[in-house]
Parts: C-alpha cells; sequence; structure tokens
C-alpha cells in the first residue's frame, strides 16, 4: 500500500500524542518503556520441529516457525485473514486455470543463496507433485491438487497454471505453508539436511535448532519487509501442559497455548493476561469401520446412541469447548447448522445391540493421546459405554504411537479413538482427509464413499460459493449416514502471555505469525 503525505502526517501527529500521554501518566510509560525495551520472545509449542522443510512438514507447530522463515507470493494477515502480497509485487488470476505473478526485484535467500526468482517459485510449487525431487512426493501435494506448470516468464514474472479450477488457491495453497518458497539451489545441494537447516528469505531467520528442546530466531538484516517485532524468537518445546503453566509462572515463557482450565488458573497472575477464541480444529471419537463387530452399522449406530457429547466436553474441556454435530464450523463455508444433534438412548442402544446379535455387548477399545483431555473424555466414554453392554479399554499412547497406530496396515486393528486434527477456513481442507485415497493415512475410520469422493472434487472446483457450500453440506450427511464418526467439538483456543506481548494469531488460532508479535 502507499502512503500519502497526508496519512504521514496524521501517523506523525498520533506519534507526538502518544509521546505527551505517555509523558502524562508515567506508569503508562514506564510500562510501555519496559515492553520496548524486551528484544526476546520466548513462545511454548507442544511438540518438536522435525522437519523445517515446507513440502515435508508434519504438523502445524512447524508451520508456524516456517511463516517467519519463508516468503510466499501472497500471505494471510493476523486477525483479519485479509490475503495480502508478501513476495509478490502484483498478483492476479487472469481465468478460472490461470493466476499472473511478478516477483519484487531484489529479495534475497539466507546463507548466501541469492536472489529469489521465478524458477525458485516453479520449484517450490512443483515439486509437491508435478516435479516431485527424488520421486518423493509431499504429503501435502493435496494443497496442490489441479496445479499443471508454473510457467516462467522472466527473471521475475511466471504463470500459474491449472488443469481445473480451485476455489481454495490462494487461502490453503499459496497463501499458507505450501506457498512457501524455498531456495531451488539451497535444496538440492543440502538434501534430507534442508529439513534442519532450511534457507528463506522472510523476516526472520533460523540460528540454531536443538531436539526436545528449543529452536531459536532471529532478525533476517536481508529482508526488505517490515521488520520482526521480536529481535530474537525462542520456540521451546514443552509437551507437559502443566510444566507450561510452571514456566509462565516463572517467567520463563512469554506465550502459550493451553487447555481451558489451565489457562483460566492463571488469569490473576500478575503480569499474565488470558485470551481465547474459538477454535477451527475437528475433535472427534471415530470407528473403524472394517474392524468386525464395527462393520454392522447398527452397533456403530449403538456406540453413538449410547455417548452423551455434552458430558464428554464436561469433563474433557470444563464446559469451555462448544459440541460440534457436523465436520464444519459454523465460521466456514458449508456448515450444516441443521445437523442432527445426536441424544444419549440407553434403551434404543440396547435394541440396536440385540438387532446385531449381541444382546450382551463386547469388548472393545479406545485409542487416544496421552493428554489429560483426550485420556478424560475416554473415561467418560468408558462409563457410559458400560450401560449398554460394552466393556471398553482405554489404551493411551505418546505423540509418535499415537499417530503411527491408524497408518497402513496398523490401522487396521484400530477399534475407536478420539483424535483432533487442526482446520483451517477452507471445506475442502478440512474434507480432504475423508476421501478414499486417505484409508490408511489419515481416514482412521477406513470409510470409503465414492459419493463423498465425488462431491469433494466438484466442491474444491466450484468458484460460486452458494453452490460449493450446498456440496459441502451433502457430503457432510454421508459422513453422518454412515455412523463412523461422533463429532466432538471444533475445541477452543486458550492463550497466556504476558502483559507486554501482543500476539499475532491468524483466524484459525492455531497458526500464528511469530514475527508479527510484538511488544505490547
Amino acid at each position: 500500500m502507499n502512503m500519502t503525505r497526508r496519512s504521514l502526517l496524521a501517523t506523525a501527529s498520533m506519534a507526538a500524542l502518544s509521546t505527551a500521554f505517555a509523558g502524562a501518566f508515567p506508569g503508562e510509560a514506564q510500562a510501555q518503556a519496559q515492553a520496548q525495551a524486551k528484544t526476546t520472545l520466548t513462545v511454548r509449542v507442544d511438540r518438536d520441529a522435525d522437519v523445517l522443510d515446507p513440502a515435508f512438514r508434519t504438523g502445524v507447530n512447524e508451520g508456524n516457525i516456517m511463516r517467519s522463515l519463508f516468503q510466499r507470493l501472497v500471505s494471510i494477515s493476523p486477525g483479519s485473514g485479509e490475503i495480502v502480497l508478501d513476495a509478490a509485487a502484483e498478483i492476479r488470476q487472469v481465468s478460472p486455470t490461470v493466476v499472473e505473478f511478478k516477483l519484487k526485484p531484489g529479495q534475497m535467500f539466507t546463507d548466501g543463496y541469492g536472489e529469489m526468482t521465478t524458477e525458485d517459485v516453479k520449484f517450490s510449487f512443483e515439486r509437491f507433485a508435478v516435479a516431485p525431487v527424488d520421486g518423493k512426493e509431499s504429503p501435502y501435494k493435496g494443497d496442490w491438487v489441479g496445479l499443471k506448470a508454473v510457467e516462467i516468464v522472466d527473471k521475475y514474472a511466471g504463470r500459474i497454471v491449472l488443469d481445473r479450477p480451485r476455489a481454495s488457491l490462494f487461502a490453503v495453497a499459496l497463501g499458507d505453508g505450501s506457498g512457501c518458497i524455498v531456495s531451488k539451489k539451497a535444496v538440492l545441494e543440502r538434501g534430507a539436511g534442508f529439513n534442519q537447516k532450511p534457507v528463506g528469505s522472510g523476516p526472520m531467520m533460523l540460528v540454531s535448532i536443538e531436539r526436545q528442546r528449543q529452536a531459536v530466531l532471529k532478525r533476517n538484516p536481508a529482508y526488505a519487509g517490515p521488520r520482526a517485532g521480536f529481535e530474537e524468537v525462542v520456540v521451546r518445546f514443552v509437551q507437559d501442559p502443566k510444566t507450561t503453566e510452571l514456566a509462565l509462572r516463572a517467567g520463563e515463557i512469554d506465550f502459550a497455548s493451553l487447555p481451558p482450565s489451565q489457562a483460566e488458573s492463571l488469569a490473576k497472575v500478575s503480569g499474565l493476561k488470558v485470551e481465547h477464541q474459538p477454535g477451527i480444529a475437528n475433535v472427534w471419537m471415530g470407528i473403524n469401520i472394517e474392524k468386525p463387530p464395527f462393520t454392522d452399522i447398527r452397533v456403530r449406530r449403538a456406540v453413538r446412541m449410547a455417548l452423551d457429547v455434552d458430558q464428554m466436553l464436561l469433563a474433557g474441556y470444563d464446559g469451555k469447548a462448544a459440541r460440534a454435530n457436523c465436520l464444519v464450523m459454523p465460521q466456514v463455508l458449508g456448515h450444516w447448522k441443521d445437523a442432527p444433534v445426536s441424544k444419549r438412548d440407553v434403551a434404543g442402544a440396547r435394541k440396536l445391540l440385540a438387532e446385531a446379535g449381541m444382546p450382551n455387548g463386547f469388548k472393545t477399545r479406545i485409542t487416544v493421546l496421552n493428554q489429560p483431555v483426550y485420556q478424560t473424555m475416554a473415561l467418560v466414554a468408558q462409563a457410559l459405554l458400560k450401560d449398554v453392554g460394552i466393556t471398553v479399554e482405554i489404551e493411551g499412547l505418546d505423540g509418535g504411537a499415537f499417530f503411527a497406530s491408524g497408518k497402513g496396515d496398523t490401522g487396521k486393528n484400530l477399534d475407536m479413538f478420539i483424535i483432533r486434527f487442526n482446520g483451517k477456513l477452507d471445506p475442502n481442507f478440512l474434507a480432504q482427509w475423508f476421501v478414499s485415497s486417505q484409508v490408511g493415512v489419515w481416514n482412521w475410520q477406513r470409510w470409503a464413499s465414492k459419493d463423498y469422493d465425488a462431491l469433494f472434487d466438484q466442491a474444491a472446483v466450484e468458484l460460486d460459493q452458494d453452490k460449493r457450500g450446498a456440496l459441502v453440506v451433502q457430503a457432510q450427511k454421508l459422513m453422518e449416514d454412515s455412523a463412523a464418526f461422533i463429532w466432538l467439538t471444533y475445541d477452543v483456543s486458550y492463550f497466556v502471555s504476558r502483559s507486554w506481548v501482543k500476539p499475532a494469531l491468524l483466524p484459525s488460532g492455531i497458526d500464528w505469525a511469530l514475527d508479527r508479535f510484538t511488544p505490547a
């Protein structure tokens, strides 16, 4: 955006007024001075950052680091969610399948890898699936579904060509993690080493990373855009929420996301503030429909009928998280506002089990991540299912073992599970994990529906928002009919920070712009 002479004078006047008022209130002035004196910010994440290569990242924590290391053609503004220019000086969609862009000249990669060019953009996007390096397709190739090629016009100009329209191109691919632009030369030279020694051109650069401890980012002096809010950002890896709470009390951590009950316990601690916002994540109990006795839909319906979602949420989230009844949350296109709300019916559940030839119930297992919120909800489910004759063993697993438990042939042995998937403000992003091709990957229900797949494909290319929303609702009705999904919540995001920290959160809450955190 261009700043006019008038707006520049207005800004200067406001700065003068701020200084005058600060002088009138010494306490506030002192607090402001203390905030401005802060040069290091320490944030907590709950998992290690194993892979900082955008094409092979494994989770949201790595994405939060990468947003500060790499530029994208466009980025998503914290708070508003607005799409704004980043590495691109110009970008426009000239047809449903063609996007033209022009890079800003002089954008330099770190570690002496030179200037960003259209060749780097082409390499960065096509390596997801079109032209994978060493045959390694990205697990995020779905973000770039429909990409045909990135055509080079000249050193700074190019064209993104799709083989079909893509409704979520800007929000999911270009503006987020899969739109990160890497140095082609650095990736080819460093190979697997790029995972821990990434080369970007963003506002910050990685100076060190220690497994099971932390990653340290510092301002990139060569970056020509808005300066990062802090000279240094330390990303501390702390899995246990209680340990995080103690670190916040002790002043060792400046910002963290915590479960509601623990976050609220810190609301009256001097120097800390607690904020929250509705989540954009899916938390549900899934049922493996290939594993007897769940191959019988009457058994799956009986399980759903025996549970009380409200009781589970009260125990797991202290009543702070709103209930979900379908895949897509209210703030996202395609929310099914009239989705059925299941109510507990013990007699009805027993009747269904009897019809399925299991009047005395059966034994089964719920697999959960070893975290209090999921363990607590599983305990409530265990007690509720016992009332209809279903005996449940709870299997709690640490991160690596849990996220491997539904993959490949191992996933065939799952019975039921409680899981959480991070979301984004796009219905196809939320729905992509349940298509047939995801069975044995992230579709742990092992539910395959050609009709669902077709609706997913239609919604992905439908540019009319009303029609697209209707397609997404139809897909959710198929999920409901399967009785393989018991929706629990869209989660709720609670954040605890020092009073001198102004966080920069994307609309999802779980996605952060660490370079845009500033002294409050």
